[in-house]
């Protein structure tokens, strides 16, 4: 016996109003992952920001310092100049290891975390 086309319409009705309720679900769980893992890297920013304020300030300080010391203020400046180029290069060298991997797997963390509070 072959279903009659009315008998199919509310069949078509309910599979649509599923796949519609489907899509906007995982819209709306992207979202939230999404929203709460761009604020995590924003608050982050503001964080790294901060203490980039304050190692800039405290190297300024000990610039002018070890320029007081020296007797010429240049001197100082160099030294610190020379200091964060040391630390730049070891930083640059080490940087997978201390900035990227730590950066992907705390982003990691924050996406499973989200997904299985779901």
């Amino acid at each position: 016996m072959k279903p009659k086309p009315e008998d199919t319409i509310p069949l078509m009705d309910d599979v649509e109003q599923f796949v519609k309720t489907n899509v906007e679900l995982y819209t709306l769980r992207g979202t939230g992952i999404a929203t709460r893992v761009v604020s995590s890297l924003l608050a982050s920013l503001v964080v790294w920001a901060l203490v980039f304020i304050v190692l800039f300030m405290l190297g300024m300080g000990l610039a002018l310092y070890i320029g007081h010391l020296m007797g010429n203020m240049y001197s100082g400046f160099l030294l610190m100049a020379a200091a964060f180029t040391l630390i730049t290069i070891f930083v640059y060298f080490r940087r997978y290891k201390m900035i990227r991997k730590p950066l992907m797997n705390g982003l990691i963390t924050q996406i499973l975390k989200d997904k299985h509070n779901d």
